[in-house]
């Protein structure tokens, strides 16, 4: 595949997943950090529509955190339980960026294969029962190297893979068009 075709499949491909992220579930973004894997997610974030939540799911995320829970503080204030939202419920329609994807704890993958499969995160902790809307795709960063890899559980809910570390690098040109919106250089 050569420079131009390699990169406009990656434009086009994140375009998709822009356009309609609960059926497409979401892209894995194999490969180190770098220029590959900042242009891709520049081109993700110009891609949505406006409004649509871009949330970046820090790498060892805290349960309470991922799914929300009891705010404490306000339901002392309140006198009767008050729920605080988690990063899934913010990012209902939208998209999360999941940083160090290989290394991710068995119970964020859980919540997030949930998320993808029936569109909410439930809610069970801290005296507390609820359902919240999580209709949520993914951009899936993983950084593994050898064997490390993202968890199978969501590489099979993504239709979309790339692996970034293989993409020719880019021309100075060619980047400046597909950020502007020119997918075919």
């Amino acid at each position: 595949m050569t420079l131009h075709a390699a990169w406009a499949e990656l434009v086009r491909s994140i375009a998709l997943l822009a356009m309609d992220p609960r059926s497409v579930g979401g892209v894995l973004l194999r490969g180190r950090p770098g220029p590959a894997r900042d242009l891709a997610l520049a081109w993700l974030r110009s891609a949505l529509p406006t409004g649509t939540p871009l949330v970046h799911l820090p790498a060892h995320v805290t349960e309470d955190r991922l799914l929300g829970g009891l705010a404490l503080a306000e339901s002392l204030h309140a006198g009767r339980p008050v729920f605080e939202s988690g990063l899934l419920s913010r990012a209902d329609r939208g998209i999360v960026v999941c940083a160090a994807a290989e290394r991710m704890a068995p119970s964020v993958v859980s919540a997030l294969s949930r998320a993808l499969d029936k569109g909410e995160v439930l809610l069970e902790r801290d005296g507390l029962s609820r359902r919240v809307e999580a209709r949520v795709a993914l951009a899936l960063l993983d950084e593994g190297v050898d064997d490390e890899r993202a968890p199978d559980a969501l590489r099979d809910r993504c239709a979309l893979a790339f692996d970034l570390d293989a993409l020719p690098a880019p021309e100075p040109a060619a980047l400046s068009r597909l950020l502007a919106g020119e997918a075919a250089m």
